[in-house]
């Protein structure tokens, strides 16, 4: 046996010295020194732990918890899950020789190695490990709360965070609460060192609430995480203005869920302001962020309407990103890839369907490379932007490369689904949507019939399990159902499926009108002109005055998106009451069109 250049008392002391220069050169953004400190540490502690393991093999576990931190964080992902898997392996012996000195360690490096199995794509591991995590830390928090519940309080996150991956929003939300719950007692009782604690967990639960439809409440959560992390970082500047930032972003996204736009544009640039100082100040550091932020900034930009200035963000963060790619690409090729992403949407909303399909091809050529090194990681991207390319393939009228694109796309999914049918069913159910798409336009109309009924199926299944996630996805299936049938002959059911997806919608703009009263007005439009084809002449005079009622509510707000809508309701609207014999109705009803029309055509020629 070859023994360790450092043995003993003095060689654990080296290895301590080489952990904390390892944080500080990570703290500074230098995660490829911070890795080789960490690694020279580990070999030392290895070495230590085959001479004496009584001794050292704790102090291996703390090395090797550091070194799967500082591998993450240069995305060598599948050597992480390597080494938290050792990790936790070490924790389990340590703790069965003695169980109140190393639990709370097992039930840290599970968390982590859930974090870490996450990254890398093995998502039922993940969910798993996180649970047992979160059991384990609850055994010791019902002894020992004020001991415990913090840990406690980063594991029921940990959990969330894997339940909404694996399709599980709405149990995603309840454990979120539960996170939340445990920080505000933490909070009360320690404010000085939990308040962090606790602006994190609401940052966390907030998108957890808009996700399974609480979009009013998930605004109050962010908005509340901003104030605790602005107090914060004005007692102690500089202390929090990373945590602040991120805080900002996810304010944005929910501020604009609920349309309020300009708060969502506010913060988002106040978080990509934020970032850019920390940059200045540590760029290895932050710059991705800033990268992210950006596109950010650029979806908020987009929705009041500032195109322009949105692309110019996603392509001040393509250039940024694609410098540290070149500099580092095994830690910034993902950064490339979402960049691309981001300056694709933002290229399309621009109109210019040439250059968002040239970024969306670069972003699959990105992804496959990725899939070459480290398929279990990647390939679920890989998918994502199959389908991302499908359906900007479609958009430009490219429909044979389209329907190539969105087939690769579905049998990718197919495999991830036999593997996780959890995390990836989804996602499936959402690729074959484009695949009907794709081949309605075709003219393949029992093709397209077969696939959106296979997407219905799914989404069913999906409701059964999570009716807040899925309801708005099986709505929209059901509209293209109800088209596929309709183009195929089938009028009875199609009035059905038509009527089938107005229950939905309407139950849906009842709990939260802002976010889907756009939804419900076409589906209602669309629903009159079929009962009126149908003859059931007084549903479809109500259903045409609900709708014309609803896009007229919609056209006082937002008249540049709903006018359109609002006129060709009104034109149903008008034939419907003429059918019924009510002239003078009907006359009122043109009137308003007419006037309507020219207000539109004078606006179009300014």
């Amino acid at each position: 046996m070859s023994l360790s250049p450092h043995v003993g008392p003095e060689g654990a002391a080296h290895a301590a010295r080489l952990l904390e220069l390892s944080e500080r050169l990570a703290g500074s953004g230098r995660r490829g020194e911070a890795l080789d400190a960490a690694r020279e540490a580990g070999q030392i502690l290895r070495g230590l732990a085959r001479v004496d393991p009584e001794r050292y093999l704790a102090d291996l576990a703390e090395g090797l918890t550091v070194l799967a931190l500082r591998l993450s964080q240069a995305r060598r992902i599948r050597e992480g899950v390597g080494v938290s898997r050792e990790t936790a392996r070490i924790r389990r012996r340590l703790t069965q020789q003695d169980y109140d000195a190393h639990a709370p360690g097992l039930a840290e490096s599970l968390r982590r190695l859930a974090v870490d199995l996450s990254a890398a794509g093995e998502l039922r591991d993940a969910l798993s490990t996180a649970q047992e995590s979160v059991d384990l830390f609850r055994s010791l928090s019902r002894g020992t709360p004020s001991t415990y519940d913090t840990g406690l309080a980063q594991a029921l996150t940990t959990l969330a965070c894997r339940l909404s991956e694996s399709g599980r929003p709405s149990d995603a939300f309840v454990i979120a609460q539960q996170a939340v719950s445990v920080r505000r007692r933490l909070a009360q009782t320690d404010p000085d060192s939990q308040v962090l604690g606790l602006a994190a967990a609401l940052s966390s639960l907030a998108p957890r609430l808009r996700t399974v439809g609480y979009v009013d409440e998930a605004l109050d959560q962010a908005r509340e995480a901003v104030d605790l992390y602005r107090r914060l970082d004005e007692d102690e500047p500089g202390s929090c203005t990373g945590e602040l930032a991120e805080a900002l972003k996810v304010l944005a996204a929910c501020g604009a869920a609920v349309g309020c736009h300009e708060e969502a544009l506010e913060a988002a640039e106040e978080a990509a302001a934020l970032y850019r100082g920390l940059a200045r100040r540590t760029p290895a550091l932050h710059t991705p962020e800033v990268v992210r932020c950006l596109g950010t900034l650029a979806r908020r930009l987009s929705d009041v309407g500032r195109h322009h200035e949105a692309l110019a963000a996603t392509q001040e963060a393509v250039s940024i990103s694609r410098a540290l790619a070149h500099s580092a690409p095994d830690t910034h090729l993902p950064d490339l890839a979402d960049a691309l992403k981001a300056h694709a949407a933002c290229l399309r909303d621009a109109d210019r369907l040439d250059g968002a399909l040239a970024a969306s091809r670069e972003v699959v050529s990105i992804r496959r490379t990725q899939v070459r090194s480290s398929p279990t990681t990647y390939t679920p991207a890989l998918a994502e932007s199959l389908y991302t390319l499908a359906v900007g393939l479609y958009t430009a009228s490219q429909l044979h490369e389209s329907l190539t694109t969105a087939r690769e796309s579905i049998d990718i999914y197919r495999r991830l689904v036999r593997a996780n049918p959890a995390s990836h069913t989804a996602d499936l159910a959402r690729a074959l949507n484009i695949l009907t798409l794709n081949l309605n336009r075709a003219g393949r109309m029992n093709e397209a019939l077969a696939a959106v009924q296979e997407a219905v199926t799914i989404y069913r299944s999906l409701v059964q399990i999570d009716p807040a996630a899925y309801k708005p996805d099986l709505a929209a299936c059901l509209h293209n159902v109800a088209t596929c049938l309709g183009d195929t002959g089938h009028r009875s059911a199609a009035l059905a499926a038509i009527r089938e997806t107005a229950v939905i919608r309407r139950e849906l703009a009842e709990r939260d009108p802002a976010t889907h009263a756009p939804a419900l007005a076409p589906c209602l439009h669309r629903l009159a002109k079929r009962l009126a084809e149908a003859g059931h002449r007084g549903e479809a005079l109500e259903t045409a005055r609900e709708a014309a009622d609803l896009y007229r509510s919609l056209t006082r707000r937002q008249p540049q998106t709903f006018s359109q809508g609002l006129a060709d309701t009104l034109g149903t609207y008008a034939s419907v009451l003429q059918w019924s014999g009510q002239e003078s109705d009907a006359a009122r009803v043109r009137r308003e069109l007419e006037v309507m029309t020219e207000q539109m055509a004078r606006k179009s020629s300014v």
